[in-house]
């Protein structure tokens, strides 16, 4: 089998490329294709092809399919913040480039899956008490309305009997380490990751903001899961995420490391915009995911175990 990953050297495609391989000889891989603009990160592998450069890149394309791919999972995105701030890039990664990877795979005529990597921006604002299964998108930012076209695409390209495929809106993905990727929400990891070493942090949003986060591993788990349930009636997923307080967040974090004074090295200086559309989140239930295998963490201590092993592997 061979398996293509978009984004495969960002934070979760790293995770999922490792796990991928970890498990390769009960799997049926025979080749995994990594591409990303950069994967400096990642080791080599027998199995492991690497290719420098975008995903909207024609000839990039072309080469990752140059054998065809089985399954590929769809990460790579201009994410939120620099698509907000770079309207022309974002479109022509996020919509054209997502475009041009789903008319390749329709051509190699081998009924390919796409595990499309979709978000929570599509949401935006709720405007709802509950988000669940049901909840229809309403994004207020670019990068929300780009994953809802890409949702789409898919599942129109499904719908025709070109591939199989769904689209997985992930929550917030902690702790991601200290590198710029454009997305706001970056700050959870942040947060994650300075307090447990013993450093200052100024959080953008307040003691109370709310959101729905879940760890890399999770994440991952939650990725290969849809790879398997992804048929030829299109399906987006909204995954069954935890929904925490940055509060408890903290708290749990001060449970862990009692000797640091958390609650000494934290500042709430919060900024109405990233509250707004990163720290207002109704509660979540999804439970047809639920029934389908899909999962959270478990627990607000289990959350941030499961993240702190990324900052301790």
């Amino acid at each position: 089998m061979h398996i293509l990953i978009t984004g495969a050297g960002g934070f979760i495609g790293r995770h999922l490329v490792n796990t991928i391989l970890e498990n390769s000889e009960d799997s049926g891989l025979t080749r995994l294709t990594a591409m990303d603009l950069n994967l400096d990160a990642l080791g080599d592998h027998p199995l492991l092809h690497k290719l420098v450069g975008s995903f909207a890149d024609d000839a990039i394309l072309d080469a990752a399919l140059s054998v065809p791919a089985d399954q590929v999972f769809h990460l790579a995105s201009v994410p939120s913040g620099a698509a907000e701030s770079n309207h022309t890039l974002g479109m022509s990664v996020n919509i054209d480039g997502t475009i041009a990877l789903l008319d390749r795979m329709k051509d190699q005529g081998n009924y390919s899956t796409m595990v499309f990597a979709s978000s929570i921006a599509v949401f935006g604002k709720p405007a709802v008490n509950e988000v669940n299964d049901d909840t229809l998108p309403t994004p207020n930012l670019s990068y929300g309305s780009q994953k809802v076209i890409g949702e789409v695409l898919v599942a129109d390209y499904v719908r025709r009997g070109w591939i199989r495929g769904c689209s997985v809106r992930l929550p917030g993905i902690i702790a991601r380490p200290p590198e710029p990727n454009g997305a706001v929400s970056i700050f959870f990891s942040d947060l994650v990751r300075n307090l447990s070493q013993g450093k200052p942090f100024t959080c953008p949003v307040s003691i109370s903001a709310m959101s729905w986060l879940m760890s890399v591993s999770c994440c991952v788990e939650n990725l290969l899961h849809a790879a398997t349930l992804a048929q030829d009636k299109p399906h987006t997923w909204t995954l069954p995420a935890m929904h925490i307080a940055i509060g408890e967040l903290v708290n749990e974090l001060d449970e862990l490391f009692p000797d640091l004074e958390l609650r000494d090295l934290i500042t709430y200086e919060p900024d109405p915009w990233v509250e707004e559309n990163f720290g207002s989140y109704p509660p979540i239930k999804c439970l047809k995911a639920e029934a389908a295998g899909f999962h959270h963490d478990g627990s607000a201590l289990d959350l941030v175990a499961n993240a702190m092993k990324t900052l301790n592997p």
